[in-house]
């Protein structure tokens, strides 16, 4: 586990006091206990009952610090670790679903420009944005468009709801999936699972304390998983980033840039 930068404020070393009995840490369990805030971590959880496993690349981070970043790569053919880069992009995922022409599905915003509008087809639940306040994460009935976004990717489903997992998530069809959660405290991750589990599972992972954040997940959402699933975390000067490509060209890129 490598870490990049100062973690702010005494919420981030919160310690869950135990983990929901359906998925426990395998190996080293420990979470960053520095103040910085941006970290690292590479989880992996198994579920008793029938042995599955997880396991997560996970950039977890202080709103307070970082800003988001939404890259629209059009007809570009960089690879992910590239893109971000380039970009001067210290973490990151792929983002938004798309069509198979390459158009995104719902609103994106990316570096103040838009791209398409809000779509309300039941998939595209939830809304991720960045503007002057910070960043913010809404169910798209909630979501109010206004000036000042810099950063939007529509995308869904909603995994967790309240601090708990939603109810009719599919619990067939496992894939790698990409999601983002906060605690809405200022605590945020953006994650990609190595290993594919359904939509249900993802959901009860991130709901379970301690499971894939040291803090409670008050809501997450799903992005484009599948063979669109990326990770990339810089990891500093001469050392080898964290790079998990996605197996096909993706449209849209999720990125962390310091304020």
């Amino acid at each position: 586990m490598r870490s990049r930068g100062r973690w702010l404020g005494m919420g981030w070393l919160l310690i869950a006091p135990a983990l929901a009995a359906a998925w426990q840490p395998v190996g080293e369990a420990g979470w960053p206990t520095a103040s910085e805030p941006l970290a690292y971590v590479q989880r992996t959880l198994e579920r008793p009952r029938d042995a599955q496993t997880v396991t997560a690349h996970l950039a977890l981070f202080r709103s307070s610090a970082y800003r988001l970043t939404v890259l629209d790569r059009g007809a570009h053919t960089a690879s992910l670790p590239d893109a971000f880069r380039d970009a001067g992009i210290v973490a990151g995922v792929n983002g938004g679903f798309f069509h198979s022409d390459g158009r995104p599905l719902g609103l994106v915003i990316a570096q103040g420009q838009r791209i398409n509008r809000v779509e309300t087809t039941r998939l595209l639940s939830g809304v991720l944005y960045g503007d002057d306040r910070g960043i913010h994460l809404l169910r798209r009935a909630r979501f109010r468009d206004h000036p000042g976004i810099d950063a939007l990717v529509q995308s869904g489903p909603y995994l967790v709801e309240n601090g708990r997992a939603v109810r009719g998530l599919s619990a067939k069809d496992a894939s790698q999936r990409t999601f983002v959660a906060t605690d809405w405290r200022g605590h945020w991750v953006l994650g990609a699972t190595r290993t594919p589990l359904t939509l249900a599972d993802l959901a009860e992972c991130l709901s379970a304390p301690g499971a894939l954040t040291p803090w409670p997940v008050e809501r997450a959402l799903n992005l484009d998983g599948g063979s669109s699933s990326g990770f990339f975390f810089d990891r500093g000067t001469g050392v080898e980033p964290v790079a998990m490509r996605p197996w096909k060209p993706v449209r849209n890129l999720i990125g962390l840039r310091p304020r």
